[in-house]
């Protein structure tokens, strides 16, 4: 569309407006208004000189009396409601009616205000009248030098509301046949702000207006250089946003529900004051305006932005806070978070870095490592692979071990003989080994035992239980053999302990005296046989004391030491088994933990032998694996083929034994390159992240000083060079009333100062000095303001900024005037973010902070905002709990007769639902409350019963009364714009037919925007939504339904009642999770995709957050933001190490089952998990083998 065409668009659409605009072509209506023309004289007279009254009073008779709060209830329901979604002024008395032609104007406009008094009204009203804008247009068309200021000051000081005094004067300006002047009277809706926007002269030719309208194009996208300066936490998306606006920059942020878009705002207006920057910032709702001033002043910011409708309460709010700042000392919190986030980043980028020859990090061999260990038929080899051949031994072993696979080198396993893993170089030496022990094995074994047992049993000997204790007692005969050679048998009769020392060197001959040392030599001598010659006496007689010693062990008796006949046959024959020991164990498995032959027991060993002269399998085509077997010897997997052989592989498994291996090795390896790992414990862990928080959350407030303390600065500064602006402006706040016209012009660069923010509804930019100057326009609720509307603010500044959702709002049009049986207004407006964005881009704030859970969270985002809405789970979604429920109405659901209407608001839903909402202030008064249907008629009748109720109930009144902005209220879907409350009840409001099947017509759900309407209803609900209808999920089973209903069946019939989604759970946290359900607890992994381990017991729950998968775009997102989030949500946060889980996984379960208050202390923890029934004897038909009765009698005497 070209330029002037879009501007002409525009131009319409702001015309249109409000409807009929009855301050231009007014129609008396009694539908929509109150004729106080009519009312009692006495009523109009104390109304007149009091400024309040009664409408009972006003009045008197009793069916116009009932008409009059009737139609009093429905105007201020329209004004409110204009107020509320428009910030404009929409409730008033209209005075006198100049008619000219075709057109009717009132005169005067009093701003008035009913307020409920029980089933009455008290109507108060301003002192001080507006005349209305559009007559002042005419009347300036016949007498350009006119001043409204003329007309009120004639109709002030009168006894009457409507002065003959007005009438007269205006019948003096417009001088024409065609006047005819009336003296009106009427309570109504009237819109005068709207009309002096429509009146606007606007300009066009700012770059704002040029650049949306394609007239000139968008600027680049400019980068902050400087950091923003938080007051307020902000996650990854906010600050992306603050950078870009602070940078200069126009563009369109999307608000996704509950993602905290006003500390966004907050954040952006502290910056751009500190910045120097002004700017304007715009919304039609006053609550949006109110919000953001409120947030300010929560923040320590009051007075930061100006509202126009509170403009001396925020002026004095902002001179308290300039006079109260304090320094800062912002520099030095900067300095410490770098530092803190240095020792955290340099924590995680040890156990994350990928800088080492294998290029893998701790994280990824623990997570590999835990991926294997949970497989079904998981590794268990604990072989090893040297560090230096690690980074290349993977390319070459997989061939390789195929290749050994098809070999059969895993073929064999221990249970195929004691030839396992056996070590020959050639067929001769197996062909030797199978000869030697075929000599010995079977009957010749057991000949020899018997033989070689018998003769040193003979002797009196211990029985030997082994070859080694053959050998032993072999040598020790021959040993003693010898010595009877050289020596008496006397020799053994006596210890030989002083003739040792007696004939030992000098340096062992201890304390013997000379004497003492010739004596036992002699004595030592004596005991030598005729003829012997010893060449070493000392170590004949140490030789001869050992034999003794052992021979006093081994022998059974007291018998000397003797050789009987037959020692070398005997000795021949052991001689004969050992060699043939010592043949087979060169070749047989070297494995120390295998006993060697020679230390079997005897009958082990004969076993032994017999197997290996029978079962050779595995000697079977050894040749053949033999070349294989060294390749993978010389490559570095000897260790890893005796490991996984023993248990036999398919090559599957061979593969993954294969990666546990080599991820063993690799973690070991990663840890001895680099000390630094070991040195971080879970105790030193934890006190960097401690610091980290500490640090990042003094930089907020120290923001926040500096901040304040600039602002102040700047302010003291110009009072000291503009002590005349300070003494004017000073003036106007002693009045109790500031206009920021008015202040902007007398306030000068003070007033700039002590502004650099306005808040005002585009409907009301008029109260703005013209010649005031913004650097930027922010854009609140930027999807429901249209650029009609907003042109004229919009053209002020070379900035925009638009904040809004498309996915709820749409731009709004109203009939100003209360009719009967109105429909929904449709709009045709294009908003403000559409085009922004379209023109300058958008970003998207996209994380929910709601601590109680967003409201179908996951239906929301899988539906409307393409699973960009980042949603955190909360505590009580892993119980089961939902924050949404239906309740169906089931009697009289049917309508009772078949005229069009007749299913609308069916008796028993208002019942029902009113049933609800008393239900809710009785018990829990301390949430707000607000009721939402399909229908006005439904909603006025629920409203209606409501208030007949709280009649009959006046102690629960105080609660319709309560909760501020979020006040009871009953309303249409259509009629809903940006309202939050604690709890929503949505009654659809339409019964069954007599048929009992659904409604034809659906009230609001046969409108083009049902789809955002019911999304906003939805993201009203801060805790919960309760949907009560007469229709339940079988109504909606059958296919084909009409457009009206299918957004009636996600609320009816939903297919989203998990509100969590799900995802992949984390292989580390797998283990984890199996011990704590162990110790009791549920556990739930990758709860809602967003937490790893989400565990509970009783009723506590806890998330388990691993520090190798924190969740964030920043460290301070993930180690503080979201932490205290997740707290705030109700969950116990506990922090785990992946060296920890990794080292000493039970401890970590116990701490965390211990938070949660699980005993492990009193309470016995059972060794082995309970046996299945198909596991016990009974089972199988057996009766019980327990032994655990005999054991608990069978005790000793003295035990008692």
């Amino acid at each position: 569309m070209e330029r002037n065409e879009l501007l002409e668009l525009w131009h319409k659409q702001r015309l249109s407006i409000g409807g009929t605009n009855p301050l231009v072509q007014f129609e008396l209506s009694s539908f929509g208004q109150v004729d106080l023309s009519r009312a009692h004289p006495g009523g109009l007279a104390q109304l007149a000189s009091a400024r309040s009254s009664t409408i009972s009073n006003l009045m008197r008779d009793g069916v116009a009396q009932s008409r009059a709060l009737t139609t009093s209830r429905r105007v201020l329901k329209k004004a409110q409601r204009i107020e509320r979604n428009f910030g404009i002024d929409a409730l008033f008395i209209a005075g006198g009616m100049v008619s000219i032609g075709q057109t009717k104007m009132p005169i005067l406009l009093w701003r008035s205000h009913l307020i409920p008094k029980g089933e009455d009204f008290e109507l108060r009203v301003d002192s001080t009248p507006r005349v209305n804008p559009a007559l002042v247009n005419v009347i300036k068309t016949y007498r350009s030098d006119f001043r409204i200021s003329d007309l009120i000051a004639v109709s002030q000081g009168q006894t009457d509301l409507i002065p003959t005094g007005v009438l007269s004067l205006v019948s003096e300006l417009i001088q024409s046949p065609d006047v005819e002047i009336e003296k009106l009277l009427v309570l109504g809706n009237f819109v005068p702000d709207l009309t002096l926007v429509q009146q606007l002269e606007l300009e066009d030719s700012s770059a704002s207006i040029l650049r949306l309208t394609g007239k000139e194009p968008a600027p680049a996208i400019e980068n902050l250089t400087k950091p923003a300066t938080l007051v307020l936490n902000a996650d990854a998306d906010q600050q992306q946003v603050l950078e870009r606006a602070l940078a200069g920059n126009s563009f369109a942020v999307e608000t996704l529900p509950g993602c905290g878009y006003l500390q966004t705002v907050v954040n952006l207006i502290a910056n751009l004051a500190v910045s120097q920057k002004r700017a304007l910032i715009i919304a039609p709702r006053q609550q949006t305006l109110d919000e953001v001033a409120e947030r300010l002043s929560a923040s320590k910011l009051p007075g930061l932005a100006v509202r126009q409708s509170d403009s001396w309460s925020d002026t004095v709010a902002a001179i308290s806070r300039n006079e109260k700042a304090t320094p800062g000392n912002l520099k030095s919190a900067r300095d410490l978070v770098a530092s803190r986030q240095l020792d955290v980043e340099q924590y995680f980028s040890v156990v994350q870095s990928k800088e080492n020859s294998l290029g893998v990090s701790v994280i990824e061999a623990l997570e590999n490592l835990a991926t294997l260990a949970l497989l079904p038929s998981a590794p268990v080899n604990n072989a090893r692979i040297k560090p230096e051949i690690l980074p290349t031994i993977r390319n070459d072993a997989a061939e390789l071990l195929s290749r050994a696979h098809e070999a059969g080198l895993f073929a064999t396993s221990p249970q195929d003989g004691p030839w396992f893993q056996a070590k020959f170089d050639s067929e001769a030496q197996i062909s030797d080994a199978l000869v030697a022990v075929r000599s010995i094995a079977g009957e010749e074994f057991r000949i020899l035992r018997y033989q070689i047992s018998l003769y040193l049993s003979d002797l009196n000997l211990s029985p030997s239980k082994k070859v080694e204790d053959w050998s032993l007692r072999l040598n020790l005969l021959i040993g003693i053999r010898e010595t009877l050679d050289k020596f008496k048998p006397e020799i053994f009769d006596r210890s030989l302990q002083e003739m040792i020392s007696a004939t030992a060197s000098r340096s062992e001959r201890g304390e013997l005296s000379g004497a003492q040392r010739r004596r036992f030599r002699k004595l030592a001598k004596s005991y030598l046989r005729q003829g012997a010659a010893v060449a070493n006496l000392h170590q004949a007689l140490v030789e001869a004391e050992r034999q003794r010693a052992t021979w006093s062990q081994l022998n059974l008796t007291q018998a000397p030491p003797t050789v009987p006949l037959g020692l070398g046959d005997v000795q021949s024959k052991f001689q004969q088994i050992y060699r043939v020991l010592e043949v087979l164990q060169r070749h047989l498995n070297p494995d120390p933990d295998l006993s060697l032959l020679t230390r079997m027991d005897l009958d082990q060993l004969a076993v032994m032998l017999e197997d290996l002269a029978t079962k050779t399998e595995s000697l079977d085509h050894y040749m053949q694996r033999l070349p294989i077997s060294k390749e993978l010897v010389e490559i570095g997997l000897g260790q890893f083929t005796k490991e996984v052989s023993k248990s036999r592989p398919e090559f599957e498994l061979l593969q993954k034994e294969f990666e546990l291996t080599w991820w063993q090795s690799a973690l070991e390896a990663i840890i001895q390159s680099d000390s630094r790992i070991l040195e971080y414990t879970a105790e030193a862990i934890a006190s960097l992240e401690s610091d980290f928080e500490k640090a990042n959350e003094d930089l907020i407030a120290q923001g926040l000083l500096d901040v304040r303390h600039q602002l102040a600065e700047a302010w003291h500064e110009v009072i000291a060079k503009q002590p005349a602006q300070a003494d004017a402006l000073r003036a106007q706040l002693r009045t109790k009333k500031l206009e920021l016209k008015a202040a902007s012009q007398v306030g000068g660069d003070l007033y700039r100062t002590l502004v650099p923010a306005v808040l005002v509804s585009p409907y009301k930019i008029h109260e703005l000095d013209p010649a005031e100057k913004f650097d930027l326009v922010i854009v609140l609720d930027a999807s429901s303001t249209g650029l009609a509307e907003s042109q004229q603010a919009i053209s002020i500044a070379n900035q925009v900024i638009a904040f809004g959702d498309p996915v709820i709002a749409t731009p709004e049009n109203f009939d100003t005037v209360a009719r009967a049986n109105q429909a929904h207004v449709e709009a045709d407006r294009g908003s403000v973010f559409d085009l922004v964005s379209e023109v300058f881009g958008s970003l998207a704030i996209s994380r929910n902070y709601r601590i109680e859970g967003q409201v179908l969270g996951k239906y929301l985002n899988d539906n409307f905002y393409d699973s960009r809405l980042v949603l955190e789970p909360a505590a009580g979604q892993l119980s089961g709990s939902h924050n949404f429920e239906q309740i169906e109405v089931t009697e009289d659901a049917n309508a009772s007769s078949t005229i069009e209407g007749s299913t609308e608001s069916i008796d028993s839903e208002v019942s029902k639902v009113a049933e609800l909402v008393m239900s809710h202030a009785r018990w829990t008064p301390e949430d707000s409350l607000m009721v939402v249907t399909a229908s006005r008629t439904h909603a006025e009748r629920i409203d209606q019963l409501v208030r007949q109720e709280t009649h009959k109930q006046p102690q629960l009144a105080e609660f319709f009364d309560a909760h501020g902005r979020e006040k009871f209220e009953c309303i249409s879907m259509s009629e809903l714009t940006h309202r939050l409350a604690d709890r929503v009840i949505f009654s659809v409001g339409f019964g069954r037919t007599p048929e009992g099947k659904i409604s034809g017509t659906l009230g609001d759900f046969n409108f083009q925007n049902v789809s955002g309407w019911m999304v906003n209803q939805i993201v009203s609900a801060r805790k919960r939504m309760t949907v009560v209808s007469c229709y339940n999920f079988e109504d909606f089973a059958a296919g084909g339904l009409p457009e009206n209903q299918r957004w009636l069946k996600d609320l009816i019939a939903p297919s989203f009642m998990s509100d969590v989604s799900e995802g992949q759970a984390d292989p580390l946290l797998r283990d984890l999770a199996r011990r704590l359900e162990k110790l009791g607890l549920k556990v739930a992994l990758n709860f809602g995709g967003r937490i790893g381990l989400a565990v509970s017991f009783g009723t506590k729950a806890a998330v388990v957050d691993p520090d190798w998968a924190l969740v964030g775009d920043s460290w301070d997102e993930k180690l503080r933001v979201r932490p205290g989030l997740l707290r705030a949500m109700g969950w116990d946060y506990q922090r785990i190490h992946a060296l920890e889980i990794f080292a000493k996984p039970q401890d970590v379960a116990n701490r965390i089952a211990m938070s949660l208050g699980v005993d492990l202390i009193s309470r016995a923890q059972p060794l082995f998990e309970d046996r299945a029934f198909e596991d016990t004897s009974g089972a199988w038909g057996h009766e019980n083998d327990s032994n655990d009765d005999r054991l608990r009698d069978d005790k000793p005497p003295h035990w008692g």
